[in-house]
């Protein structure tokens, strides 16, 4: 019995016969109650972790700063809480002084003769341009507008004119307008890293100023300015178009028609307020970006919103920069178009002639309408405003000789090179009264 106790103790205490076997040894260890051993010890692990932790730093370091340039790294902001701050932001230009435009010229069936006038009167080689016929418009007479585009020596060489392959049907009243505009500033935003503002044109329009003339007088212009002619939408204008609520069959038709208006009217928005203005605009990059983007989601709320809303290009993007805190202060109250209307208003304006010549140079504006087709006046803006007697209404990029009748446009210069004439200093009056702090207390309100 008093073996078996032996073992039993000796089992439950596992350690014993070690401890009795370093105490009785004369190996050289030392009992592990001795802990003199122990600060060496953590002292020499500490250094070594240090070492490494600052080895491991030192690598990953390197691998960061060598491949990339300086300017592909940027500092984290406030707006890399969105999704879309992955995008690559635009920032064109950043060392140019001269500006980029972005133009859309639209037309409808038997209008391709006219926007190509419309292009070649405002062409100019930093520009970008996307043209679209709508679905009225035949297949054969957008093949020839696209086939003449094609053909051009300085279009093919320069590659900034484009034709939109996807014609939509565009019915002026409804949300079609709208959706062609965004498309083509799509277009424009994949192709062209290189522009600063965006305008559409329609083949009515026509420039009273040369590219020249607008190029400069931007070229002083902070490059966050939008011009937009805008008001806050009230009285009857407000119940007829914001509680009506209607349908465009050209969103789901392959044939214009008008408008379909249900018997539902539907309650004013509470979230944001709606304003109204002219179609014709004058955007910044940045704040298209923000529309096709939409970080926030409130640029896809008011599309929707204005899906079923009457004469929507009135009021889409009027309603998405006055209701945004970021954009609402780069607003300018103005379309830069001289337009003339009966009186009382009707729903289309008048259509300008040589009576009207006078007044459109007074107005100061760079652009007016609408006009038709190949109307006496047209010559004379050409003559006397744009000195156009070639395709093109000439500029410092055109270095050609004029004799016997040649096309100084034909040999293409420095397109960084401006020779503005008198519609820059018409263009410059008009943009200072714009500037003008008064002016400016008045937007959005």
């Amino acid at each position: 019995m008093r073996k078996l106790y032996r073992k039993l103790a000796s089992f439950k205490d596992p350690f014993t016969r070690a401890k009795r076997h370093v105490s009785s040894s004369h190996s050289g260890f030392r009992a592990f109650s001795d802990r003199r051993w122990m600060f060496p010890f953590i002292a020499t692990l500490i250094i070594s972790i240090t070492l490494l932790m600052l080895s491991i730093s030192s690598f990953y370091s390197e691998e960061e700063e060598s491949p990339l340039p300086p300017d592909a790294v940027s500092k984290p902001t406030n707006d890399d809480y969105f999704v879309e701050s992955s995008f690559v932001k635009s920032n064109p230009d950043v060392n140019a002084d001269l500006p980029r435009l972005a133009y859309l010229i639209s037309g409808t069936k038997g209008d391709s003769h006219r926007v190509m006038r419309t292009l070649q009167a405002v062409y100019h080689p930093r520009n970008q341009y996307v043209l679209h016929l709508d679905l009225e418009a035949p297949p054969k007479e957008r093949m020839e507008l696209a086939l003449s585009v094609k053909s051009d020596p300085i279009f093919s060489r320069m590659e900034n004119v484009r034709v939109m392959s996807q014609s939509n049907l565009v019915t002026y009243k409804g949300p079609t307008m709208i959706a062609c505009t965004l498309q083509a500033v799509a277009i424009l935003l994949r192709e062209s890293l290189h522009w600063d503002w965006f305008l559409n044109l329609s083949a009515s329009d026509y420039p009273l100023v040369t590219q020249d003339d607008l190029l400069y007088v931007f070229s002083n212009m902070s490059r966050n300015v939008n011009f937009i002619e805008n008001m806050q939408l009230t009285g009857w204008k407000l119940n007829q178009r914001a509680k009506s609520i209607i349908v465009d069959p050209g969103l789901y038709l392959s044939k214009k028609s008008d408008l379909a208006w249900t018997t539902q009217r539907r309650s004013l928005p509470t979230s944001f307020k709606l304003f109204t203005g002219s179609a014709w605009i004058m955007l910044t990059r940045s704040f298209l970006e923000y529309c096709i983007w939409g970080w926030d989601n409130f640029p896809r709320t008011i599309l929707m919103y204005y899906t079923n809303f009457v004469s929507s290009p009135e009021g889409y993007f009027h309603t998405v920069i006055c209701n945004s805190k970021e954009f609402v202060n780069t607003a300018i109250g103005h379309d830069l178009h001289y337009i003339a209307w009966d009186n009382p208003p009707k729903q289309h304006p008048v259509s300008l002639s040589l009576k009207d010549f006078d007044n459109m140079v007074k107005s100061k504006a760079p652009f007016a309408r609408k006009f038709h087709k190949n109307d006496p006046v047209l010559d004379k803006i050409d003559r006397e405003l744009l000195g156009r007697t070639q395709r093109f209404s000439p500029g410092g990029w055109c270095v050609g000789r004029s004799d016997n009748g040649s096309d100084p446009c034909s040999v293409q210069g420095n397109d960084s090179v401006l020779r503005p004439g008198p519609g820059a200093v018409r263009l410059q009056e008009l943009v200072q009264t714009l500037s003008s702090e008064e002016y400016r207390s008045k937007q959005c309100s």
